[in-house]
């Protein structure tokens, strides 16, 4: 039985990442923001674009402030919040060393390949609520695709978008994943009590709408934006509908409703 403090903590949740590159080949953006005016895809969101930002946010500092001598947010922590590296306003400014930085290094898309073996694979998932279907390629290969291919379209079928994330359980994977230092969470302490999963995809690609429980995630390079719904306000979804054609051709409708939900891109 679901208590009904548990559904408070679960949301629906539609989350897709932007990765643009640049010559350095580091996972960097720029964008000109549009608005969807009801016309097609071609006007419709762009993934690139600039968004607005519904969670609350507070930087580090601030954080560890208020949460630090507590362990960090409680497992149960009762509603969406970011957590910035510098203070909202000041982004940029300053120089603080990344709690990643290792972990960001050694994920670059010219350095993963050195954690695995010569043709280790991947196995991707359908861009479907229940990720239906699976595809496994040479890790190479994919990346080549997500690099160098061309940007996904609101139109493709969700059995013809493909997104790593999440089948990261193999020792190789492991490996590389113990090298990330946990956020400061009271659960976060030890390796045994979390889940660690890991995500790579082209612009506008990601998980469709899912129930999710309490979690965190984390924006290693270039940019993800996630929309949550809290778990008694379902939005209007088909299951086989991929996360970008939801953002094309309904989200303009769900800004307009009763029930706006939460959003904010991680970068």
């Amino acid at each position: 039985m679901t208590t009904r403090r548990d559904n408070r903590l679960k949301y629906f949740v539609l989350g897709f990442a932007t990765f643009c590159l640049a010559t350095t080949l580091e996972f960097t953006c720029t964008a000109t923001p549009t608005r969807y005016d009801g016309k097609g895809k071609e006007d419709g969101w762009n993934p690139k674009g600039d968004h607005p930002c519904t969670i609350e946010r507070i930087s580090i500092e601030d954080f560890l402030k208020e949460y630090g001598e507590k362990g960090g947010l409680p497992a149960l922590f009762d509603r969406p919040i970011v957590i910035t590296k510098f203070a909202v306003g000041r982004e940029g400014k300053g120089s603080q060393k990344s709690r990643n930085s290792n972990f960001q290094n050694l994920t670059r898309v010219d350095s993963i390949l050195n954690s695995f073996p010569a043709n280790f694979t991947v196995t991707l998932s359908s861009s479907n609520s229940f990720s239906e279907h699976r595809r496994t390629i040479p890790f190479a290969q994919y990346l080549n695709e997500v690099t160098t291919g061309p940007a996904l379209d609101a139109d493709m079928k969700a059995n013809e978008t493909w997104y790593f994330f999440g089948e990261t359980y193999s020792s190789e994977w492991k490996k590389l994943l113990n090298t990330y230092e946990l956020p400061p969470c009271q659960t976060c302490s030890e390796f045994d009590l979390v889940a660690l999963s890991f995500g790579i995809g082209n612009s506008g690609s990601g998980v469709a709408w899912h129930i999710h429980g309490p979690g965190f995630s984390e924006a290693i390079h270039g940019r993800k934006h996630w929309i949550l719904y809290p778990f008694d306000n379902e939005p209007d979804f088909h299951p086989d509908q991929t996360s970008l054609n939801w953002m094309h051709y309904n989200y303009a409708a769900s800004m307009n409703s009763e029930n706006v939900p939460f959003e904010c891109t991680l970068l």
